[in-house]
C-alpha cells in the first residue's frame, strides 16, 4: 500500500473523529467520497468489516489487514469480497475474517463476530458475519433520531423492521405505543434483543411477523390508525415464495399507509434503490395522499459519515419525513 492511499484512510478516518461522540459504529471509508474507490470500511466498536467492490483491495488485502490493526486498534476484521469477479464464481468461499479465527462455521470463542454498539447513548447488537447486513443500518443513524424525536405520545407503526432500531428510539423517546412488522422472524427476534438491551419492555402485540401489504390491509379493515408510520423496505426481497420490490410496490404502501395515518400525523419513507429520488418519492405520496392536506415535506439522506453519497450504487439514500 502505497503513501498516498495510506494518507487518504488517515484523513477519511480523521473527518469521523467528532462521530464518536454519539456513537461507535460508523462508516470510516466510504469508497470514491474518500477518494478510494471500492473500498468500504465500517467500525462496530472494535470490530471492523471491509467491502470490496475492486479487485484493486484484494492485491492490498494484507496491508489494509495492518492498517486496521495497528491504526484502529481492531479486535476483530472482516473481510466481504463483493468486487465484479466474486459475483462470476458464485462457488468462491464465503468472508475472510483476518483478525480473529474462523473454523467450520463457527467463531473461536473471544473472536465472535458478533458485538454491542452504542448509538445516541442507546444500545443494539450486530453480527459482522450475518449476509451483507450487520443489523444495523449505520447511513439511517440521524434520520433514527429525527423521526424519533417526533414520537413521542405517539402511536407508532414501524414496517420492514428488521432488527427494530426504528422501534428502539421511538419507545426511547416515549411513543405511546410502536407496532414492529417485519415478516422475518429472526429479525423480530433481534429486534426483541434490542429491545432487551436498552430494558424496554415490549408490550403483547409490539411485534408482528407479518408481510407490511397483508398488515396494513388489516389495520385498515380494523380501523386501526397510527400517528406515525415508517417505511425503509429493501429494494428487493424474496420470502417463502413471495417477491417485494421497492419500485413496483411501495406506491401501494404509500396509499394504505395514508389511509390508516391520523390527522396531523407523520410518515417517513425512505430508500436505498437509486433508481428512485427524492423527486419520485415525493410524487409518490402526493398523488396517493389525494384529498389530504401535506403541511411539509422534509427531505432527509444518508448520515455524514456517508462522504459522496450518491455518486456511486454502494452509498445512497432518498428519504422523506412528510408532515400531514
Amino acid at each position: 500500500m502505497d503513501h498516498k492511499t495510506i494518507g487518504l484512510l488517515e484523513t477519511a478516518l480523521r473527518k469521523r473523529e467528532a462521530l464518536k461522540r454519539y456513537t461507535n459504529a460508523l462508516r470510516l471509508v466510504n469508497g470514491f467520497g474518500d477518494g478510494l474507490k471500492g473500498l468500504v470500511l465500517e467500525q462496530y466498536d472494535r470490530h471492523f468489516v471491509a467491502q470490496i467492490f475492486h479487485e484493486r483491495w484484494l492485491k492490498e488485502k494484507e496491508a489494509l489487514v495492518s492498517f486496521v490493526k495497528t491504526r484502529c486498534d481492531a479486535q476483530y476484521l472482516i473481510i466481504k469480497d463483493r468486487s465484479e469477479s466474486s459475483a462470476s464464481h458464485p462457488a468462491r468461499p464465503g468472508p475472510d475474517a483476518l483478525i480473529g479465527t474462523f473454523k467450520t462455521s463457527v467463531w473461536i470463542e473471544g473472536n465472535s463476530s458478533k458485538t454491542l454498539v452504542q448509538e445516541h447513548g442507546l444500545k443494539f447488537e450486530v453480527d459482522l458475519n450475518d449476509t451483507l447486513n450487520s443489523g444495523l443500518f449505520l447511513d439511517m443513524r440521524r434520520n433514527r433520531k429525527v423521526v424519533a424525536s417526533l414520537a413521542r405520545g405517539g402511536k407508532v407503526l414501524n414496517c420492514f423492521a428488521y432488527t427494530c432500531s426504528f422501534g428502539v428510539y421511538c419507545r426511547s423517546i416515549g411513543a405511546s405505543s410502536v407496532v414492529n412488522v417485519d415478516i422475518s422472524p429472526k429479525n423480530l427476534s433481534r429486534g426483541r434483543a434490542n429491545y432487551e438491551l436498552n430494558r424496554l419492555i415490549a408490550s403483547r402485540n409490539e411485534f408482528i411477523r407479518a408481510d407490511a401489504v397483508q398488515y396494513l390491509k388489516w389495520a385498515l379493515v380494523k380501523e386501526n390508525s397510527f400517528d406515525m408510520i415508517i417505511f425503509d423496505p429493501p429494494s428487493f426481497a424474496r420470502y417463502e415464495g413471495k417477491t417485494f420490490s421497492v419500485k413496483k410496490d411501495l406506491v401501494r404502501l404509500i396509499d394504505l399507509a395514508i389511509k390508516i395515518l391520523n390527522p396531523d400525523g407523520v410518515l417517513f419513507v425512505s430508500t436505498n434503490f437509486s433508481g428512485l429520488s427524492h423527486t419520485h418519492l415525493e410524487n409518490m405520496v402526493r398523488a396517493a395522499a389525494l384529498k389530504r392536506w401535506i403541511k411539509k415535506v422534509q427531505r432527509l439522506g444518508q448520515d455524514e459519515d456517508f462522504v459522496g453519497s450518491g455518486l456511486m450504487p454502494e452509498s445512497y439514500l432518498a428519504a422523506l419525513l412528510v408532515k400531514f
